[in-house]
């Protein structure tokens, strides 16, 4: 049941050109980024990609994942699926793996620059393999913050914006934390501070388990706006 909702979802994600133009324009700008970097450190180094892929994932996940629920809410077919016995979590972990497949779609034409290393160097595989499986886990967290601000909402545009700004709040949520007492607590919660230790080709599994923890919490909380939904 879990991957039929998830391949209705994408069929239907695939059939508009949301995937497409967000997609290239992703690429466009971390190629013109990353090129920048290059030229900067004068040697040819994958480690920069990581961290500019990570910030332009932070706007692109929320403009993928703003329709999953808010559409059919706004449309009623939410209604419809919930009157039949589905489970909510089915719903949620579908449409969530949906939008993860689809930013992994995105993502992967970033490939090329590890295929164009590989072709003038001979980069370390470790930092490569690391730094990939760090964008693979945010964006496994993105595409949950996306599901749950889209439960929350009808408005298409309006998940998109809480998804951004939650995203947002926490991937600097460590800047200007040595002024509260809590800053410890606060850097914790950094996606930024999480994936520095992928992009520098070690895994952490403080950090990974980090990553998963997230992902769980986002979805069980969608799960619960959807139960709250039913009730109503």
């Amino acid at each position: 049941m879990i991957w039929r909702v998830a391949g209705k979802d994408l069929k239907v994600l695939w059939a508009s050109p949301v995937p497409y133009v967000v997609g290239a324009l992703f690429h466009v700008l971390l190629g013109l980024l990353y090129v920048s970097q290059l030229e900067n450190r004068k040697q040819a180094v994958i480690q920069p990609m990581f961290p500019l892929a990570a910030f332009l994932l932070l706007l692109t996940v929320p403009v993928l994942s703003m329709r999953a629920f808010a559409e059919e809410a706004r449309s009623g077919s939410l209604d419809l699926l919930m009157a039949v016995p589905v489970p909510r979590w089915v719903l949620v972990i579908g449409k969530w793996l949906a939008t993860w497949l689809t930013t992994l779609a995105v993502l992967a034409p970033s490939l090329v620059f590890v295929l164009l290393l590989h072709l003038y160097g001979h980069p370390e595989t470790g930092p490569i393999q690391a730094g990939y499986l760090g964008l693979v886990l945010l964006c496994a967290v993105l595409a949950g913050i996306g599901v749950l601000a889209s439960a929350l909402t009808t408005s298409q545009p309006l998940a998109a914006l809480v998804a951004l700004f939650v995203t947002m709040a926490l991937w600097f949520a460590h800047i200007g934390s040595d002024a509260i007492s809590t800053s410890t607590a606060l850097a914790r919660f950094s996606l930024s501070e999480r994936l520095r230790t992928f992009a520098g080709g070690a895994v952490d599994t403080g950090d990974l388990w980090f990553f998963v923890f997230v992902t769980a919490a986002a979805l069980i909380v969608a799960a619960a706006v959807l139960a709250v939904r039913r009730l109503r």
